[in-house]
């Protein structure tokens, strides 16, 4: 595996450990970043969406435009620093 897989895959690691160890159905706001691993931590919630582990009015805010619209796309409820 190349350098740059090991990094994606440990990447992807860490944004699915931390979203398992800090989200759960009775977490209702979210704070979602802009680095790098955001898109990860969006495919984890979204796995979790869709078996029913989300608290079912989960807000995420987020810090940017590019992780808003990450979270718009991915089916999930977005609102951001502004609002």
């Amino acid at each position: 595996m190349s350098p740059a897989n090991l990094i994606e895959q440990a990447k992807r690691s860490a944004a699915f450990a931390a979203v398992d160890k800090h989200v759960n159905s009775t977490v209702r706001v979210l704070g979602i970043g802009s680095g790098s691993t955001v898109v990860y931590a969006a495919e984890r919630l979204v796995e979790l969406k869709k078996q029913g582990k989300l608290h079912p009015e989960l807000l995420c805010v987020s810090t940017s435009f590019q992780s808003k619209q990450l979270i718009v796309d991915a089916g999930l409820r977005a609102s951001d620093l502004d609002e």
